[in-house]
């Protein structure tokens, strides 16, 4: 197997606030692929004293040591231990339910030589290719749900459409955000 992963920041004058990983088991049997695009907030107070960068890095290195770790555990279960422990994490010293809190995008692959599963969330993509060269995009839709006034108006700046039902979801520190499809 090949694997290459690359990443930049959105802005140089920023970290990075991105993960990408690729987990294979000592089993030499299937592995994982675990991608966060962090969200970067807009300026002011998020309630919390740790950067997007960390808590990616944290919901990362977890997310990729479960799926590993746990083969047969589904990926969405797989998310919400991944972001039970990230919010145990900074519990103590942050306000995790803020708006503003560190978030970020998600894409998870596990495969084993019979099988492949995959979980998308938020407006990350995930790229399929089948043995005869199709290639499928793997999409959470719920953002293009939200409607477009929505989209456009202040509340969106403000995060009051995001992990809330009608709205669309990112991978913060409310567990249950895990889609269950």
């Amino acid at each position: 197997m090949r694997t290459e992963l690359v990443s930049e920041p959105g802005d140089h004058g920023r970290p990075n606030e991105d993960f990408a990983s690729v987990g294979l088991p000592a089993s030499g049997q299937g592995g994982s692929l675990v991608l966060l695009d962090g969200v970067t907030p807009p300026p002011g107070n998020s309630g919390c004293l740790h950067s997007v960068p960390w808590f990616t890095a944290r919901l990362g290195g977890a997310l990729t040591e479960l799926t590993v770790s746990l083969p047969d555990v589904p990926l969405v279960e797989a998310l919400s231990r991944a972001l039970t422990r990230t919010a145990e994490a900074h519990a103590g010293t942050c306000d995790l339910s803020h708006p503003r809190t560190p978030q970020a995008t998600v894409v998870v692959a596990r495969w084993s030589p019979e099988t492949v599963d995959f979980l998308v969330l938020s407006d990350s993509a995930l790229l399929l290719a089948s043995p005869d060269g199709t290639v499928t995009a793997v999409r959470d839709d719920r953002l293009d749900r939200v409607p477009r006034a929505l989209l456009a108006s202040a509340e969106i700046c403000d995060a009051r459409a995001r992990n809330r039902e009608g709205g669309f979801f990112t991978a913060a520190a409310d567990p249950s955000v895990a889609p269950a499809r």
